[in-house]
């Protein structure tokens, strides 16, 4: 399996004020539906693929479906390739597309067309998981083609084509059509379907006007700005460096002195263009020492270069404020892109030179200061900091007056204001809750109908928007609109600054002077994020002191946080903010702000907090959530998880008696050793071996820590050279005297069973060649140590391989399984068919159970864990292991990708922390540990129940049902204390009434622990 792979980082920061230009045609939440349930076919297409002549089928809207559902029919018998559904779309600028699809179990993908503005059509099989039934599917198809233009494409995607268009690879917007289609193997079953098809445009975007700094000069250096000597005229000499002002400010310095020769020098700096739609002004401060004018050099967005001469400057000592209006120094010399004398879009480059024009001779010095931009930039909505469609309880209004919920002919509730001409000196007022709000520009719409008494506009209804600071006090009140006379529903909207000091916000809705009715819905206000032109918080890092931020119960819930910058924060931003959610995303603790202390003499910020645990449960999963203000873009975030965990139960027992094996990427980091440890693993799998020439020295790294831990170990061999490799570097001699010498040097230290070999492949000669390997190994183990298990090669039950008489060099089978958990029980039957065929009957381990995790959610992973492992004890399996724990991520790069998805602990900067399914294993070990399958019971309603006990009666039950959620009742001691554990490792209590306990069930297992002291169960 592949390493895992990066995703590209965001830019940086864009700073100062915004100014609202415009706005385009999408909703904030412009979702739209792409099966019409009044349209044939629900308004799509079907074809039969007619460049592979043949198949036949149809596409159809199944009669009264909620969702409406497309069934795509598909018959290959006479020829063809595949079937599709196609949808057209208006201009969409698109982020993603979301579907509910249903195919056959052992299905993992689904193909995709998706054709852009340029008519390319990028075709994509996009992963599925393979169990089979509906399954809900989001593609980020923004996100996707910027990791695939980046190099380092999400893992989400089994296969990529494109042509036609621009037949470049990249997404240009908008999506034009939408195709799924079907081929011989999708459509087995006859047909496939999907429905809630969705697509989500990008968030809306709006121009807005920024202010951006252009002399931050960083701690040592000129910071961006760069020296030039002219040197196509040989002669001048000069310099740039930055100074301090009277002012305690910092400056540029550019000196020249052309007495040598040469005809000028310059400072010049280059900017990135892609957020700024339009340079409009450029605004410094000069001072000259024996300078009376000074050229300059202006590089727009097509590469074109405006220059202009002879601008004046005095040099009486003082600072000067200059503006530069580029369309007014474009006009004059010019050259190279557009060439047609004209200012296009964006600044691209800035250059002041001095000349030998500048001066009548001698030295000469330009100051120059207070660099500012003023642009016109594209800000995009963020999503709703706040918002209230009244439909939810929790919908708490202040009111004073005629104020009420109530419908309004729009298919819901709205605030209602009312009064009569009776009641008009009775105040009519509703206030919103307070609700945060960061500085910054923001946009606020809702809907408004109106039936008022307005001779004029003075009689109206006022919607005001009112700021505070964090100790209740006033900022300010803004007014964000007025309603007068009578009005059907129409969407309003506004746009406002909120000022540094201001952290809550709350709505006033007021009627003055007027009496009548007056309805608000779908209040949003949401915060406009500018693309940032440069890269401010580089990462954010956060590391504990407990292994796998896996903390013991009396352990101070501590989190230390490192904000790695590529230039100094702004004061406004030094501050983290922090939030606990469940697995679920929910919050259940809100923290206050924490301030950043910046290092001496670098650009990394840090903080620490310590989270309240007695607000926390014990054994329950969580994520710690942090944000970094960036001005006005979007914050920078990072998470981590986390669980107040006991030690593991697992390690009060003798490591054989804890059915439980791990190997790893790479078993030979001492990290791994640890958190395996932490989870209760007790025999872990090492990398021993021997080298190949005499005199076949052994190795087994990682034996110290196993030996600290009070582990056993499970190694694999050189035989899995010669799977891989054949003989080419090991012979039938090394393999045997080296096996010797290993477990001379190791086997009374910790061996525990010996694993030969790791997923071959190949047929004919190549089995008979690992075979050969296996006996080798086998022979010279049992000739050591009759009693040391010997696992076979883990491999699919494949017949070659029992016809070549491996079952003769091994004491136990092996094999992977990494398709749905039902594919463990079939496996294992079709090896006990083999078994009984060749008279071979022996135990069976898994070395590898696992999930295709890639663009799973962890959700999903945990289950497929307490699944997998379930039934493989059920089946009657020895040991298992569940791949994997944790690989190097020193760079934070490989988070999602391929290898990174597979380990139960993010290693994100090597901050080992835990994900869902790492707690969903903790507990599968731990409730387990030497308890025994005794029993299972498959329910007509679909539950599955399985019972495992040991010798003191001590009992686990794990429960699930894959098709809906039920309760289920399970017979338990009348005395019996019963606890669940759910798949985020929250417990609980179960009431007995007369034997039975009554549990919910469903997708997700549930485990039950009591004790049946007859041990009866």
């Amino acid at each position: 399996m592949n390493t895992p792979h990066a995703i590209p980082r965001v830019l940086g920061l864009l700073v100062l004020f915004v100014v609202l230009i415009a706005k385009t045609a999408f909703a904030a939440d412009g979702r739209m539906a792409l099966i019409d349930a009044e349209k044939p076919m629900g308004g799509w297409t079907f074809d039969n693929g007619q460049e592979f002549p043949g198949a036949v089928g149809n596409l159809e809207l199944q009669p009264g479906s909620s969702p409406p559902t497309l069934v795509l029919h598909g018959d290959f018998s006479g020829g063809g390739n595949y079937v599709q559904a196609a949808k057209s779309l208006p201009d969409i600028s698109i982020d993603s597309i979301a579907f509910d699809i249903k195919v056959p179990a052992g299905i993992g993908k689904v193909t995709t067309r998706l054709i852009d503005g340029t008519g390319q059509c990028h075709q994509l099989d996009i992963r599925l998981n393979d169990k089979g039934g509906w399954q809900r599917y989001t593609f980020p198809v923004a996100r996707y083609f910027a990791s695939l233009e980046a190099g380092s494409p999400m893992d989400i995607v089994s296969r990529y084509e494109k042509w036609s268009g621009a037949n470049d690879g990249r997404w240009h917007q908008p999506l034009k059509l939408f195709v799924i289609l079907a081929g011989k193997e999708t459509l087995r079953e006859g047909s496939i379907a999907i429905r809630d098809v969705t697509v989500i445009p990008t968030p809306p975007k709006t121009e807005v006007a920024a202010t951006i700094r252009l002399d931050e000069f960083g701690e040592s250096g000129t910071g961006n700005w760069e020296y030039n000597n002219g040197d196509e005229f040989k002669g001048a000499t000069g310099g740039l460096k930055v100074i301090e002002t009277s002012d305690q400010n910092r400056a540029l310095q550019l000196a020249a002195d052309f007495s040598g020769g040469g005809r000028y020098v310059g400072v010049r700096q280059r900017l990135n263009s892609s957020a700024v739609k339009t340079t409009k002004m450029i605004r410094l401060k000069l001072k000259g020492e024996n300078v009376s004018q000074y050229s300059l050099r202006l590089v727009d967005e097509t590469g074109q270069c405006h220059q202009r001469g002879g601008l004046k400057v005095s040099s009486d000592g003082q600072w000067h404020t200059v503006e530069l209006d580029p369309t007014e120094i474009a006009g004059g010399e010019h050259w190279a892109g557009a060439n047609d004398g004209q200012w296009h879009g964006a600044l691209t480059l800035i250059e002041l030179m001095l000349s030998t024009a500048s001066s009548d001779g001698g030295p000469m010095k330009l100051e120059i200061a207070d660099i500012q931009a003023d642009v016109i930039v594209e800000a995009q909505e963020s999503a709703a900091s706040w918002s209230d469609d009244f439909e939810a309880s929790g919908s708490v209004w202040i009111p004073q007056g005629g104020v009420s919920l109530a419908e309004a002919g729009k298919g819901g509730k709205a605030m209602h204001l009312h009064r009569t001409l009776d009641d008009l000196q009775t105040p009519t007022i509703a206030t919103s809750p307070w609700f945060p709000v960061r500085r910054g520009q923001h946009i606020i719409r809702y809907r408004t109908k109106s039936a008022l008494h307005s001779p004029d506009n003075s009689f109206h209804v006022a919607v005001t928007l009112e700021l505070a600071d964090a100790s209740g006090h006033a900022v300010d009140t803004i007014p964000l609109g007025i309603t007068f006379g009578d009005s059907d529903w129409s969407e309003k909207d506004a746009t406002v600054a909120v000022s540094e000091e201001t952290t809550m916000a709350r709505l006033r809705v007021e009627l003055k002077k007027t009496y009548g009715e007056f309805y608000i819905d779908d209040i949003t206000m949401s915060r406009l994020e500018v693309q940032p032109l440069e890269q401010t918080v580089k990462d954010i890092r956060i590391a504990t002191a407990a292994v796998g931020n896996l903390f013991l119960p009396n352990d101070p819930l501590a989190f230390q946080f490192t904000v790695n910058t590529a230039k100094p924060l702004s004061p406004a931003d030094q501050w983290i903010r922090c939030s606990v959610r469940d697995y679920r995303g929910d919050d259940v603790l809100s923290l206050s702000e924490s301030k950043l202390t910046r290092s001496s003499g670098g650009n990394a910020y840090t903080t620490s907090v310590t989270l309240p645990a007695e607000k926390l449960n014990v054994g329950q999963f969580y994520e710690l959530h942090v944000a970094v203000p960036q001005g006005l873009g979007a914050d920078a975030a990072e998470f981590c998880g986390f669980a107040i965990l006991p030690e593991a139960a697992a390690k009060q027992f003798e490591p054989e008696k804890i059915p439980f094996t791990i190997r790893n990427w790479d078993s030979r980091i001492g990290d791994y050793f640890l958190l395996a440890d932490r989870l209760g693993i007790r025999m872990m799998g090492v990398w021993g071996g021997w080298s190949n020439e005499p005199p076949y020295r052994p190795h087994l790294p990682g034996l110290e820590v196993c030996e600290k831990l009070g582990a056993k170990w499970v190694t694999g061999t050189p035989a899995s050279e010669v799977e891989r490799n054949g003989f080419a570097k090991v012979s039938e001699e090394s393999l045997r005297r080296g096996m010797t010498n290993f477990l001379k040097a190791y086997a009374d230290r910790g061996l525990a069973m010996i694993a030969q070999g790791n997923e071959p492949h190949g047929t004919g000669q190549k089995v008979l060649d690992n075979v050969k390997a296996y006996k080798a190994i086998y022979e010279s183990v049992k000739a050591f140590d009759p009693n040391i298990e010997v696992i076979g090669t883990s491999v699919e039950p494949n017949e070659e391989y029992f016809q070549a008489g491996y079952q003769e060099y091994l004491d136990s089978y092996d094999f992977h399984v990494y398709e749905h958990y039902t594919s463990v029980r079939k496996v294992m039957r079709q090896y006990r068919e083999l078994m009984k065929k060749y008279d071979a009957v022996k135990p069976i381990h898994s070395t590898e159970l696992g999930l295709n995790s890639q663009g799973q959610t962890r959700l999903a992973v945990a289950i497929e864990l307490i699944k997998k492992c379930t039934v493989f004890f059920a089946e009657g399996g020895k040991t298992v292991s569940w791949f994997t724990i944790q690989y190097p991520d020193p760079k934070g790069r490989a988070r999602g990708q391929f290898g990174d998805s597979h380990c139960v602990f993010d290693c994100k900067f090597n901050n080992y922390n835990p994900r869902l399914d790492a707690i969903a294993y903790y507990n599968m070990i731990n409730a387990l540990t030497d308890k025994r399958f005794v029993r299972e019971d498959q329910r007509e309603d679909g539950s599955q129940v399985f019972v495992f006990q040991n010798d003191a009666g001590e009992t686990l039950v794990v429960a699930w049902n894959d098709t809906k959620e039920t309760e289920i009742t399970i017979g338990v001691p009348v005395e019996a204390e019963v606890e669940t554990i759910r798949i985020d490792g929250q417990r609980g209590q179960i009431a007995v009434q007369d034997g039975t306990a009554r549990v919910g069930v469903a997708e997700e297992p549930v485990m039950l622990l009591y004790r049946n002291a007859s041990a009866q169960e």
